[in-house]
């Protein structure tokens, strides 16, 4: 999370402005608190950049931006920043495996990146999306393992995003039968799922 820091301005307004230039944001992203305020006498508050904020006007811009009809709910957890998106237009979202849920994912903690030191990670579903994915890989996972050792070769999946060749990762990672790697560039890859040399 970011650090407070005071500012102070002739007025409330020029102490936000001050805050707003001093943190590279715009008021709608930050949190104040007024220190101290008083007749003839400067006003003082401390400021910090609200992750909640920057994700959800980052996120109502995309959803203007590209005519869709997507909002997000977000909470605060103990170990991560939880969305979850609503919206008529939300499978278009979770069509295809979920590639454009994970997609904007990677986006919203690109941006947390960019904007602060140290913040959670941002989880993004809908309606439990990814735990029916999650059943759904993991099955597809463990069939192709079994074709691996049944015909003892390479099985591939895929292209698949981070998210969810993470869960074919997890899937086999205790399968003393085969092992797994990643194939590719970019953003989408392919998983390789191949029988475990032995020695």
């Amino acid at each position: 999370m970011t650090e407070r820091k005071s500012f102070r301005g002739a007025t409330l307004d020029q102490a936000l402005s001050s805050a707003c230039a001093g943190l590279d944001a715009r008021l709608e992203e930050i949190q104040y608190e007024v220190l101290k305020t008083g007749a003839g006498e400067p006003v003082e508050i401390e400021a910090e950049i609200d992750p909640v904020a920057v994700l959800g006007l980052f996120m109502s811009e995309t959803s203007r931006a590209g005519g869709l009809d997507v909002t997000a709910r977000l909470d605060v957890r103990e170990e991560a920043l939880e969305g979850e998106l609503v919206g008529a237009d939300v499978h278009l979202l979770t069509a295809s495996g979920g590639r454009g849920l994970d997609a904007l994912q990677y986006l919203c903690n690109r941006v947390l990146n960019r904007r602060l030191a140290a913040h959670l990670p941002v989880h993004l579903d809908s309606d439990g999306f990814k735990t029916r994915r999650a059943h759904k890989l993991q099955e597809k996972a463990e069939a192709a393992a079994d074709e691996a050792i049944r015909t003892g070769a390479p099985v591939t999946l895929g292209p698949l995003t981070p998210a969810a060749r993470r869960e074919i990762h997890l899937a086999l990672a205790d399968d003393p039968g085969v092992e797994t790697d990643s194939d590719g560039d970019g953003f989408l890859k392919k998983i390789v799922i191949r029988p475990r040399r032995r020695r």
